[in-house]
């Protein structure tokens, strides 16, 4: 589902105007680039509260802020092995507020950070590495001919 635009305070005391100046309500909406459904929910809220801004939205305020948000964000970018906890305890002494780690959690899963650990991969030297770049190069002109007759194996069977 979309999110509803919100329309400016400005926009709707226009429409108010309008309105009490006579003008129907496809005009407004044409004058003002606005659906008429808009136009006409603008003038409802009018006439049922006598004021066109904004409601309180319910729901839960948010613990933190974007601008926190991000500088959780940043010291995860900056070690991503920083705990949860480390991490509530350096905002509890930055921002001054206190909680709970669940809470940053939920943070870095919204942002796409989940606690997994990566898979270990085999080092590979700089000199293997060379050795393995040539060897590449060495059959990547082969015609095909060639690799109708080669027989691959991969090098990790043991695994």
């Amino acid at each position: 589902m979309a999110r509803k635009k919100d329309i400016p305070v400005d926009v709707r005391n226009l429409v108010i105007s309008h309105w009490k100046n006579g003008k129907s309500i496809c005009c407004i909406g044409q004058i003002l680039k606005l659906s008429k459904s808009t136009v006409f929910n603008i003038i409802r809220r009018f006439k049922k509260t006598n004021n066109v801004e904004k409601k309180q939205r319910s729901g839960r305020p948010r613990t933190f802020s974007e601008r926190e948000e991000r500088w959780i964000m940043r010291q995860v970018h900056i070690n991503p092995r920083t705990s949860e906890v480390k991490l509530t305890l350096k905002g509890k002494s930055r921002f001054r507020k206190s909680v709970n780690p669940e809470t940053v959690r939920n943070v870095l899963r919204k942002h796409k950070y989940h606690g997994r650990v990566p898979r270990r991969k085999p080092y590979i030297s700089k000199a293997n590495r060379k050795v393995r770049l040539a060897f590449d190069k060495m059959y990547v002109k082969q015609p095909t001919e060639f690799w109708e007759n080669a027989i691959l194996v991969d090098e990790r069977i043991g695994w």
